[in-house]
């Protein structure tokens, strides 16, 4: 009996015949597809006008039937628009019935607490295993639309690339003290990938691959109560290697291009330098990163792995983007929207319940998100996304990244070298140590941001000196070699460190600094210890431009730095000098004023540097429009000379006046009215923050 039908349509095989279903089994192949190795994408017909029209078969589209707690039993192609993978669309339906993601966290008020026997339900969807039948289990309804199968095979592609990609993210481990994903789970991720993608992969192969990703990446990501930190890795690489790794090692990567590493894997521009092509690499993992991250929310519902690549995409689209973007933004909601819908904020653990390595991770990552959107909302005078009175969430602990995948003996020996308050007894310098320190200082930064919308009254007032007190208590009891002293001051430690010790000082000074700002308003007599945290400011940003490394460059850090709390610091100093010469009347600052004077100085030619158009500075044109008027302002203040004094008041102190820009008749009241000087009081230096990496 012939293998086709009469009209052109090939017989059906047995299990096809079985299952009742049209088989593609034995379809014919042209001979240009037979050429291209792409015969499992043919659908050539060898007599369409013979086909039939009333019944046409499903056009683009995979169907997978999946039984609970069973293999694939049958993967079914039915292409008839295009020969190429991007007219693939994936469905993953489950028999038992079609639901959305799972709705995640629920608090003890929810409308699920009166069916729950446990009053504190546990934070974490990804831990509840009670739906579950084994890793196979998949979303029981998950639809990616065609045109992303093409998308993430271009993504997979960039992993040609690997060794610039590791190198990139094992330099960036080595000299940055801030990175958020503890370094055992990201170096043993990015060691697993290798050789997943090489260079003579065919469009079948690469297809195949990406379809083995997507599968694994709709599969729920499910944490066991006995998993060990050493195989946590494990659970997202190799065979089961998801989506939401490989964009957060983009993200990584790309980020790390910004500080100059992986020094021989850019060649040189036409500038002489290697900005261009390093731009240019970042964008590229940026959209990687942005295709991974939309791919998975349609996929997989929320979980670890998914806030880690949200977390630092939102860092590479601040470096990027900048801060002021709308998709910067937007991102930062969506983070905190995740953040709460996975529990987080809630510190409710028990020992049984989450594994003592994804406890630390889980408040490591609050702890980070925490003081940055406190840090938004300060620069950009919006609201902060998460507030301090709905959570409880715990500082991490003071050990280090290895004791996170270390035996149980290890485990308990490292906990046995903290103090009451989780610090470490020794003097160490640890990743974990400045996620703590900051998250309490950005406790006292919220209290201030609420008293600040309110009109200051007497009562207002002493909240104000009171969050200061406590803010000051908190900041000496904090261990002495973590917090930053001229006295102590040791160049001998890494960039890194000392990078890390200036910032975490300048985010205290800050807090003072806002509380003085806000009483000197309406006290006068706050105008005193305002100028003094300011000049203490603008010192600890000066000192942090003076910090070198052969191998480093933190241009970045730097123009952050400048932004966050130089233009603050110094606009306050440079209008006290600038009142003092209209006024002839000696400032409240008791420090030297030629020192003063000298700072400042250093301070406008190095936003003279920064005005200069750059790929790593996309806010020049604010800093070219702050030198000049600093510059301007700083001359009036040195070139001024005052008038002889004379016996008594006539035309010449009128004139002496009208010289120092007051009136005759009209007396001095310290505001700025000098043409432009408004600039310094209207502009917001937050709509361009950058966040610190290191």
């Amino acid at each position: 009996m012939s293998s086709r039908r009469r009209n052109g349509q090939p017989a059906s095989c047995e299990p096809c015949r079985k299952d009742k279903v049209r088989c593609d089994h034995e379809r014919p192949v042209c001979g240009r597809c037979q050429q291209r190795d792409t015969a499992s994408w043919c659908f050539y017909h060898p007599a369409p006008m013979t086909q039939k029209v009333e019944s046409p078969a499903p056009r683009s589209k995979i169907q997978r039937k999946i039984h609970s707690g069973e293999e694939f039993s049958r993967k079914k192609v039915q292409r008839l628009s295009s020969p190429t993978p991007s007219s693939v669309e994936i469905t993953i339906r489950s028999p038992e019935a079609d639901q959305g993601l799972p709705s995640g966290y629920f608090g003890p008020t929810s409308f699920v607490s009166a069916f729950d026997e446990n009053p504190v339900p546990t934070p974490s969807s990804s831990i509840d295993t009670s739906q579950l039948r084994g890793d196979e289990q998949l979303l029981s309804s998950s639809l990616l639309p065609s045109f992303w199968v093409p998308e993430i095979t271009k993504l997979l592609s960039y992993m040609t690339e690997y060794s610039t990609i590791k190198q990139l993210v094992y330099e960036f481990y080595a000299s940055s003290q801030a990175a958020l994903i503890p370094s055992p789970f990201m170096l043993k991720s990015i060691s697993e990938m290798r050789g997943i993608i090489s260079d003579g992969e065919t469009p079948r192969t690469l297809h195949k691959k990406t379809t083995q990703i997507l599968e694994n990446t709709a599969k729920r990501f499910q944490i066991t109560t006995d998993t060990k930190g050493k195989d946590f890795h494990k659970l997202f690489t190799g065979e089961r290697l998801r989506l939401e790794i490989i964009g957060t090692v983009y993200a990584v990567a790309a980020r790390a291009t910004f500080f100059g590493l992986a020094h021989d894997r850019f060649s040189l521009g036409s500038s002489g330098s290697t900005s261009a092509p390093r731009i240019k690499f970042a964008r590229k993992m940026l959209a990687a990163s942005d295709t991974a991250l939309q791919v998975c929310r349609i996929l997989t519902p929320v979980n670890d792995l998914l806030l880690w690549l949200l977390y630092e995409n939102w860092q590479l689209s601040c470096t990027l983007l900048g801060d002021s973007s709308s998709t910067t933004w937007h991102r930062l909601g969506e983070l905190s929207s995740y953040i709460l819908e996975l529990g987080l904020h809630r510190d409710c653990y028990k020992e049984n319940e989450v594994p003592m390595f994804l406890r630390e991770i889980r408040r490591r990552l609050f702890a980070g998100f925490y003081q940055l959107d406190k840090n938004f909302a300060t620069f950009l005078g919006r609201p902060p996304r998460i507030s301090w009175r709905y959570s409880d969430s715990k500082p991490p602990l003071d050990i280090s990244d290895d004791i996170l995948v270390a035996e149980e003996q290890e485990v308990e020996r490292a906990l046995g070298e903290l103090d009451s308050e989780g610090w470490n007894v020794h003097r160490v310098f640890q990743r974990s140590s400045w996620y703590r320190l900051r998250y309490r200082i950005g406790r006292f930064r919220e209290e201030i941001l609420e008293l600040s919308l309110r009109p200051l009254s007497p009562e207002v007032a002493d909240q104000l000196r009171d969050i200061s007190f406590r803010c000051t208590h908190a900041w000496t009891s904090m261990p002495a070699h973590l917090r930053y002293s001229p006295s102590r001051w040791d160049d001998s430690l890494s960039l890194a460190i000392r990078i890390m010790l200036l910032m975490s000082y300048l985010a205290y000074l800050y807090n003072i600094f806002l509380v003085q700002r806000l009483l000197a308003q309406h006290d006068p007599s706050a105008e005193r210890a305002l100028l003094d945290v300011s000049s203490k400011l603008l010192s600890a940003v000066l000192l942090l431009g003076r910090q070198h490394e052969p191998m480093i460059d933190i241009q970045r850090d730097f123009i952050t730095t400048i932004v966050l709390y130089g233009f603050s610091s110094a606009s306050v100093l440079i209008k006290a000098l600038h009142t003092q010469v209209r006024t002839g009347q000696p400032t409240a600052y008791t420090g030297s004023r030629a020192e003063l004077i000298r700072n400042l100085s250093v301070f406008i030619s190095h936003i003279e540097l920064m005005a200069l158009p750059s790929t790593l500075n996309i806010n020049h044109t604010l800093f070219k429009h702050a030198s000049k008027m600093f510059t301007r302002i700083l001359d009036e203040v040195l070139e001024y000379h005052p008038p002889a004094p004379t016996a008594a008041p006539g035309p010449s102190s009128a004139g002496a006046n009208m010289e120092i820009g007051v009136s005759a008749g009209e007396e001095w009241n310290g505001s700025w009215a000098a043409d432009g000087m408004e600039f310094l009081d209207t502009l917001d230096f937050g709509v361009v923050f950058d966040q610190w990496v290191f």
